[in-house]
Parts: structure tokens; sequence; C-alpha cells
């Protein structure tokens, strides 16, 4: 059973909208991490198409479920071909501010041989959050990304007063949460998605434990990479084993493209546990190519490398 099947309100579309960052990427893999006041060489660089956002607005489009952003671009967003590249993908632009003056957010992220990442961010546009309302959600699932924490917290109330499901995942902009505004977010969330490193810093941000933040929320779902996924009720816990590849080239995107697996499977009424795996599948492709969206898989291959592992579902 799925206890988030009976919180997908019945008159609402079935669609999910994301909230957050669309973002061009610049993607390097590096030996080592620098230290302070050192450098380290760069063997090549490729733009990509990101922004967790939009990585899982992308990933829910190519599972064959209607999909749309709430995003802040710049002048740039046109000019770079990512405009087309969504709208080819039919996801919902329409919420879409456009600033004239600022350029889309980008991002340029450094992962060492161990998987280790450092990312620098570049807001851009992204400021404009703070002007924006929340719109009057007929989505059934609203899932908030890394963006505005304020933003945020308006349309989680919103979500819920629309009575959407409300999905959250601060990643890597869990630094800028205060604890108050964290807490409030909260209050309002259905499911909370976090990585290992996410999770600890949100226990030591709240000052509670584990079964405290369990009791935050309906679900909790904390990601570790190659060792799988934990998926928390109130009252269990299922354990996910991540999917083997043969080659992983890049981790960057595994998180977000795991996200869009989990959230088609509980708009599709799976189980807690096949939604989990749905999320460790779509990540297993992600994680064979470089860039956040460029592997990402159809249906029809989640169902094929699930049977390949001795799950089938239809």
């Amino acid at each position: 059973m799925n206890p988030l099947s009976k919180m997908l309100g019945e008159d609402k579309e079935d669609s999910i909208l994301s909230v957050g960052h669309i973002a061009l990427d610049y993607i390097f893999d590096v030996e080592k991490l620098p230290e302070p006041n050192t450098s380290v060489q760069i063997p090549s660089v490729r733009r990509y198409y990101g922004g967790a956002a939009c990585n899982v607005s992308v990933g829910v489009s190519k599972l064959g479920v209607k999909s749309g952003i709430i995003s802040c671009v710049g002048r740039d967003f046109e000019s770079s071909g990512y405009a087309d590249y969504l709208k080819k993908l039919n996801i919902d632009l329409s919420r879409v501010y456009y600033s004239d003056e600022e350029e889309t957010p980008k991002a340029w992220i450094f992962t060492d041989r161990d998987d280790n990442q450092i990312t620098f961010f570049l807001w851009g546009a992204a400021k404009h959050y703070k002007e924006l309302s929340a719109p009057k959600f007929d989505n059934k699932i609203i899932h908030l990304a890394t963006g505005d924490p304020e933003y945020n917290l308006k349309c989680a109330k919103k979500g819920k007063e629309c009575n959407s499901l409300v999905s959250f995942d601060p990643g890597q902009d869990l630094p800028q949460y205060s604890s108050e505004t964290l807490n409030e977010i909260l209050d309002y969330t259905n499911i909370l998605f976090t990585n290992k490193y996410e999770y600890e810093r949100i226990l030591k941000l709240l000052n509670i434990g584990l079964d405290d933040l369990r009791d935050k929320v309906d679900v909790l779902v904390i990601t570790y990479g190659k060792d799988g996924s934990i998926i928390y009720t109130k009252n269990d816990s299922i354990n996910i084993p991540s999917i083997n590849v043969e080659h992983v080239v890049d981790p960057t995107g595994a998180g977000d493209s795991y996200r869009a697996g989990f959230l088609v499977g509980c708009l599709k009424g799976y189980s807690l546990e096949i939604c989990g795996y749905l999320g460790s599948v779509v990540s297993s492709y992600v994680i064979e190519k470089i860039g956040c969206q460029v592997n990402m898989p159809s249906w029809d291959m989640v169902v094929s490398r699930l049977s390949d592992n001795g799950i089938e579902i239809k």
C-alpha cells in the first residue's frame, strides 16, 4: 500500500509541477578537489541543461507523465536552446518568469574520483522568486526543489491549500534555510527527499532525531548513492538497493532522477517499495552518461530494466 495515494486530489490533473531552478550546468570531473590556494587541472568541460527542478520535470516528461515548471530564467534561456528543448518535451513553461536584465542560473559542478562534489551556483534571474506569488495549483503533485526558501514556503502552503501532494527536496540550497523556515515548510510537506549529507544537516539544524523528522512528514526518503535508499513512513522503513550498471560515468543528477521516478510511481498508484525501485532504476540510467538530463529513460526502458532485476510491473 502507498499511504500517499489517498492524498492525490481526484479533482486534480494527472501532472507533476516542479518549482525551482532551470540552470545551465558546467560539469567537471577532477582527480581531487583542490585545497584552498591550490589548483587542479581540468581535462575538459561541456555545457549541459540542468537545474534540480528542471531535471525532475524532464525526467517526469520522459516517463510519459504531464510535466511543468515554475522557475526564473534570464535573457540567455532562449538563445541557449534550452527553451526549445523543453518545449519539444511538452513541458509546460507558462509559469516561467523571464528577466531581461539577468542571466539564467548557472552551475559549475566539480566531482572527484570518490564522487564528492562542490558546486558554485550563479543565481542570476533566480533573485526574482521573491517577487512571485504562488499560483493556484491544479496538479496532483507539486515538487519543491532547490530555489528560494521563502518562495518554496509560499508554494508549500498554497499546494496544501489546493489539495495537491507536496514533495520537498531542499538539496544543496539547504544552508539558505533558517530553522524556522524549514520547520514551517515541513508542516505542509507530504514527502521529504534528502541525501545522506542533507539528512544530517537537517537533524542538526532542527536539533531533532530521526523519529522526530519521520513524525513531521508522511514519507521521508534518504538516498545513499551506490548504497541505495531508505523510505521511512511514521511506522515502517523500506530498504531499496541501487541498481547495478556496468559503467558509472557521472553521479551528477542521480538524486533528481530518483525523485522523478519515485513521484511518477506515486502518481501511478504504485506501492512505496515500487516507487523506490522506479527511482533507483531511473537514476541508474542517468549515471551512465555525463549530464543530468542526457540519459533520462522512457517508461518502457524503466520497465525493462526492472524486469532484468526480477521486478515485474505494468
